[in-house]
């Protein structure tokens, strides 16, 4: 890229026939951006000129915004508005289906965008889920129409100065014969409501089989389909022009009389309204499911494979190499084990309790976290290493570092730590300290102030790498005064600061929901976060590039863990779910018992801690051996 470039890339975030999407910051505000770089050959300047003709002629809240041109060493660039939420072809893959109010909504976005084309002579050509883009709400999306690269003015349209080029499973039948009109698009509409509604399209086939279809074959109508839902798809899919809905506000009129009908306000349609189009909404609703696995997860079988009776709650689970860390009530156990925790023994067989490294507790643990030197934990105003026991036997010794009372994550290398402190103000400061391996040296930076209000939920602190730390902090939508202590997390949002580890600020970034627990995962600048208004709509967030992603899953999780294959979601009630990094669900597991902690280890190999009563136990399962879809 060029030095004189005012924009910096953090990665490729789409691609498509003529040329590729990338997520960019401005080096001057900092804001994100989506550079467009179109392949000179493919698309020559004259179709350069006339996308960037129609971006420019269009604002609306529902069209994606065409903001400058920039020309950079490897090219011109559109710079656009970026939507975080990736495309709508995202959310309709066969594992998950999205609410029927959610699919009105987004379905909905896209008519009030095509009418504000439709009105300056603007036939969009190529309407379909993966150019329709999503900028991503507390209570679900908002759709933005994008790439009008084949758009046509209705003068060319008259003057039939076109091809045929576009998407056959979306396209009209008149398209076929290069002709186009306004109700072109209200076709490709009708396609898409068909197959968020039924899960897949009316016609399918090969482009011959498609045309054909689009011109011969009538609709046959799913009972999936809602009964209001289908006199518009119906209309939408006229093979005459002249029979479908004469402009985009007249089928965008028919839609809000069916959320009209339903009691539902069509102009900000939530799921959280309602759970279906014929559901009458309830004072004060709790919040629906914002997607729905397509299918139950597979039911595995609790396997068991070692079984060990404890007698005080485990909080907390690591596994690392031949050391098993549990947090007890009062002390931190580091048992070796001399087998694989797969291997199939009687019980668990760890090391004589005097060969056992331990730490007696004053202050309740916060977190494990495994890094090459051994296993670190945070407890209030201490952390402590408890490396990975071997023949130097003073190496059992726990060592201490005392930190200030705080938000503390520990480097993935294991060589410095950062604390996020309340101040005496009310403010909150950001430290680092070098970490010794023997002495837990502390060289604290100079303390850098990043947020002068009260906060009415801890910040979360996580260490993306060996340079990075980023803060993620809960902030009221819209303006600056603290969220309720009651936790409304329908008005509340997710602001993440993103540093050096030298306390130099990098970036912000806005997440449009309130995140709950979440974790680091093991692919590079990646979170795992609960969302508190939907749980059971697991976000998958990218920091680099940046990208918000959805998954449907079948429980409420309190347990998150991450793995070189996907994640383990549980909760309390003892519903274990394997994902895959498709957000595919692999199984589910159902454990008798109450959970209170899990911990992944080696490639297949799953520790379950549970209580129930005076005693609990400690299973070893083989996920290999409980009937999951898993690939190892």
């Amino acid at each position: 890229m060029s030095k004189r470039s005012n924009y910096r890339l953090l990665g490729l975030v789409g691609q498509g026939q003529f040329g590729q999407v990338f997520c960019a910051v401005s080096r001057q505000n900092g804001r994100l951006v989506a550079l467009k770089r179109l392949d000179h050959k493919r698309f020559p300047t004259h179709k350069f000129l006339r996308e960037l003709r129609f971006l420019l002629s269009l604002r609306h809240p529902n069209i994606v915004a065409c903001q400058a041109v920039e020309h950079m060493a490897t090219g011109r660039h559109l710079v656009m508005e970026y939507c975080e939420g990736g495309t709508l072809r995202n959310l309709m893959t066969e594992e998950i289906r999205l609410d029927l109010t959610q699919s009105l909504k987004l379905v909905i976005d896209v008519l009030k965008g095509l009418a504000h084309a439709h009105d300056r002579g603007i036939v969009h050509c190529d309407i379909k889920p993966e150019n329709i883009l999503l900028s991503v709400q507390p209570d679900g999306w908002i759709a933005k129409i994008s790439d009008f690269g084949i758009a046509r003015l209705t003068q060319e349209v008259e003057d039939r100065e076109t091809s045929n080029t576009g998407s056959p499973a979306y396209m009209a039948p008149e398209r076929f014969y290069g002709e186009y009109s306004h109700t072109s698009d209200l076709y490709s509409v009708g396609v898409l409501m068909f197959e968020l509604a039924a899960g897949h399209r009316p016609f399918s086939g090969t482009p011959v089989e498609l045309m054909s279809a689009h011109l011969n074959q009538p609709v046959k109508m799913p009972e999936a389909i809602p009964a209001t839902w289908q006199p518009i798809i119906l209309t939408a899919l006229q093979k005459l022009s002249a029979r479908r809905f004469k402009s985009a506000s007249e089928m965008l009129e028919a839609l809000q009389a069916i959320a009209s009908s339903s009691g539902i306000h069509a102009s900000d349609v939530h799921a959280s309204d309602v759970n279906s189009l014929e559901a009458l909404p309830q004072p004060k609703p709790a919040p629906q499911p914002l997607l729905a696995p397509a299918t139950e997860p597979p039911a595995c079988l609790f396997h068991v494979q070692q079984k060990q009776t404890i007698d005080q709650p485990i909080a907390a689970l690591a596994v690392m190499k031949n050391s098993l860390y549990r947090v007890m009530t009062d002390r931190v156990i580091c048992d070796r084990y001399s087998a694989s925790l797969l291997s199939p023994l009687k019980d668990l067989r760890f090391a004589l309790p005097e060969a056992c490294s331990h730490i007696l507790l004053q202050e309740p643990v916060e977190s494990l976290s495994l890094r090459s030197p051994g296993c670190f934990v945070v407890a209030g105003r201490s952390v402590y290493l408890m490396p990975v026991p071997d023949q130097d036997e003073h190496l059992l010794r726990p060592i201490q570092a005392r930190v200030p009372a705080g938000v503390t994550a520990i480097s993935p290398g294991g060589d410095w730590l950062a604390s996020v402190v309340s101040t005496a103000q009310g403010e909150y400061a950001l430290s680092f300290a070098r970490l010794s391996k023997r002495s837990m040296r502390l060289a604290t930076a100079p303390a850098e102030v990043f947020f002068k209000k009260r906060l009415p939920v801890r910040p979360q602190l996580f260490a993306l790498d060996n340079k990075h730390v980023a803060i993620a902090m809960q902030v009221s939508m819209g303006e600056s005064a603290s969220v309720p202590s009651s936790l409304d997390a329908k008005g509340a949002q997710t602001l993440i600061k993103i540093f050096t580890r030298r306390g130099t600020y990098v970036a912000s970034l806005l997440l449009p929901f309130a995140m709950a627990e979440a974790i680091v995962t093991q692919k590079p600048y990646q979170l795992l976060a609960i969302d508190r208004q939907h749980p059971q709509a697991i976000g998958i967030i990218d920091l680099k590039p940046y990208r918000i992603r959805r998954f449907a899953i079948s429980i409420t999780p309190t347990f998150l863990a991450a793995t070189d294959w996907g994640y383990i979601l549980a909760n309390s009630a003892g519903q274990i779910v394997l994902l895959d990094f498709e957000g595919r669900q692999l199984g589910q597991i159902t454990v008798p018992e109450t959970i209170t902690a899990i911990a992944p280890f080696e490639q297949r190999g799953l520790l379950v801690a549970t209580w129930t009563g005076p005693q609990g136990s400690l299973y070893s399962l083989d996920l290999n051996e409980i009937g999951a879809d898993l690939l190892f």
